[in-house]
């Protein structure tokens, strides 16, 4: 039997947070609808469910996820976290900003260690500054995009945004080993008030080459099918868009990375292992021209190479993470990478006993994949409840130490 869209929905009390959250990426303020989108991309809801409704009486056929936000709208005015200074707009007080806990500026705090690695609770150039210089040999990390749309409090955009990641990076740049990788999750940011994609992605790289001496060694693209349609205005309104499933990664290097792509082979087709089993290639002309040899491909190699392209949908929804936050009443991470995503790029370019590092950790997922492949890790986050929930991850993991009651 079918569960009900309603069951789908994480709880209401739930919501509270991501909702917090939400208004403080979009600057401090956003419209209600804007508000919607933006929690249900954090807590990676699809569309059936929050276009779900159900039948109330006299108020007719009402959307189920938005009732539920507007819930947690309410809760949050009533704690006095959010003001709604005029019809259809949401802004978060001085006190739901507190509510978020972020790491104070020059404060560095460890939350909680395994034997292989460490979690602090620290804005990441205020971490980096306690990293021995070459210490990692990969940094793979998702930065927060640019908000380009400007808000009542005031956000990092265009030019200021490409400046501050600049700085962070050379610091990324200072305790990366000569050879070391760093690995970059970009998100595309559509343009305001145009359905055109910035270019904040490739003004960064150029001038990481330019003035940092990180090339590019390869661009990958990321695709997660589970991924909602968006921005809502072009794509399911105006539909002059289609669905964007595909996420920009990069791969830069000041040195040449020990990098091994025997680590991440991938199971041989159907079709590969019957060519194998043959003995190769018979001589034959391909339509472009290009002649195979005589029993080409006749080796095996014990996988195929992979190409750039990596799918991996985000659609976890009840694993131990997942399930110890909701019993803590922790938040869930709304951007959680897959596990075959760090796992790729961690077998790619690092050895066992190699440091792997994440400045922008959230749930940890990163750590965790590197200490499942003997790796070290350091990871940051400037979120407090978030590494709170990350210790669910490592509780049982050797040497588990943590400075939080109940974990």
């Amino acid at each position: 039997m079918t569960k009900p869209m309603s069951d789908k929905l994480p709880p209401q009390q739930m919501l509270l947070f991501p909702l917090l959250e939400s208004l403080a990426e979009a600057g401090g303020q956003a419209s209600s609808q804007d508000a919607y989108e933006r929690v249900a991309e954090r807590l990676g809801l699809d569309e059936a469910v929050t276009e779900a409704r159900t039948d109330l009486g006299r108020a007719g056929k009402v959307n189920l996820y938005t009732r539920h936000v507007r819930w947690a709208q309410q809760k949050a005015k009533l704690l006095g976290l959010l003001e709604a200074p005029r019809r259809g707009q949401w802004k978060l007080t001085g006190r739901g900003r507190k509510a978020l806990r972020e790491a104070r500026p020059g404060v560095v705090v460890t939350v909680f260690e395994t034997e292989a690695g460490v979690a602090l609770w620290a804005n990441c150039e205020d971490a980096m500054r306690y990293v021995e210089p070459g210490l990692v040999r990969l940094v793979m990390t998702s930065p927060p995009y640019p908000l380009l749309r400007q808000k009542a409090y005031g956000n990092l955009a265009g030019q200021a945004y490409i400046d501050w990641m600049l700085s962070l990076i050379e610091q990324m740049r200072r305790v990366l080993s000569d050879d070391g990788s760093l690995v970059l999750n970009l998100a595309d940011v559509w343009n305001p008030g145009e359905a055109t994609l910035s270019l904040y992605q490739e003004r960064l790289l150029i001038k990481l080459e330019d003035e940092l001496g990180l090339k590019l060694c390869q661009r990958f693209a990321w695709q997660n099918p589970s991924k909602l349609p968006g921005p809502a205005q072009w794509v399911t309104v105006q539909r002059k868009r289609v669905k964007n499933s595909l996420e920009q990664i990069y791969w830069l290097s000041a040195g040449d990375p020990p990098a091994d792509n025997r680590q991440v082979l991938q199971a041989y087709s159907e079709s590969m292992r019957r060519r194998l089993a043959d003995g190769g290639e018979s001589r034959a002309d391909r339509p472009s021209g290009y002649q195979m040899a005589e029993g080409a491909f006749a080796v095996d190699h014990g996988g195929a190479i992979p190409g750039n392209l990596i799918t991996a949908p985000n659609t976890e929804s009840n694993g131990t993470y997942m399930k110890a936050c909701r019993e803590h009443g922790l938040p869930i991470h709304p951007a959680r990478f897959p596990d075959q995503l760090p796992r790729f790029f961690i077998k790619l370019l690092t050895q066992p006993g190699d440091v792997v590092a994440d400045w922008f950790a959230g749930s940890c997922k990163t750590g965790e994949q590197a200490e499942d492949l003997d790796r070290r890790w350091l990871a940051a986050d400037r979120v407090l409840e978030y590494l709170q929930g990350a210790a669910f991850r490592f509780a049982e993991r050797p040497g588990f130490r943590s400075t939080l009651a109940g974990v």
